[in-house]
């Protein structure tokens, strides 16, 4: 059986990319804080290793709904990869013609 494609928009997969960034930091603060053979300690471990598969799915999505074309700012890459988070900014109207992520930017 086949399941139907993932209905996201750039802008959302933004707030998820920035959501999965900030989680995982904390799951890693509970995993130092926690005895390793505890069972906090292994749910955030297990916890770790889904958001981590659930973010390369996403990746991969992304990268297969957004032309490299409609993305002039080499933003893609940053969704899901790296630290820095992307930030709401203003923008021309006009630049959703052309950018799917014209209405974000790295933040500093």
């Amino acid at each position: 059986m086949r399941t139907a494609p993932a209905l996201i928009i750039p802008d959302e997969h933004v707030e998820i990319g920035n959501a999965l960034k900030h989680c995982r930091p904390m799951l890693m603060l509970l995993m130092r804080r926690t005895p390793p053979s505890s069972p906090i300690h292994r749910d955030a471990a297990r916890a770790i290793d889904v958001l981590d598969r659930l973010r390369t799915r996403l990746d991969c999505h992304l990268h297969l709904t957004v032309a490299a074309t409609r993305d002039p700012r080499l933003l893609l890459s940053s969704v899901y990869s790296g630290t820095r988070w992307l930030a709401w900014r203003e923008y021309d109207p006009d630049e959703m013609d052309r950018d799917d992520f014209a209405a974000w930017a790295l933040d500093r």
